[in-house]
């Protein structure tokens, strides 16, 4: 079942430009069960849609992090 959950970048390491949210974009692209990531400079947001079956927030939150990028869920965080 496809889920979407919302994430804000809160540390110091922000997306400053296309070409960090694109690199968002193709980082989690890579992890099995995402289907579409939209990341967003102006207001600090990436949105995701995933199989939760396959992935969850935690898993998406991880992957940010180990870009450098700390974020937290402001939107609707899955349920599995």
């Amino acid at each position: 079942m496809f889920k979407s959950v919302t994430l804000e970048v809160i540390g110091d390491q922000r997306l400053a430009c296309e070409s960090c949210e694109r690199r968002v974009e193709r980082l989690l692209k890579r992890l099995e069960g995402v289907g579409q990531v939209r990341a967003q400079a102006s207001d600090q947001h990436i949105e995701v849609l995933f199989d939760s079956a396959r992935l969850d927030d935690a898993a998406i939150a991880q992957q940010l992090q180990s870009a450098g990028y700390e974020t937290r869920v402001t939107g609707p965080p899955s349920t599995r």
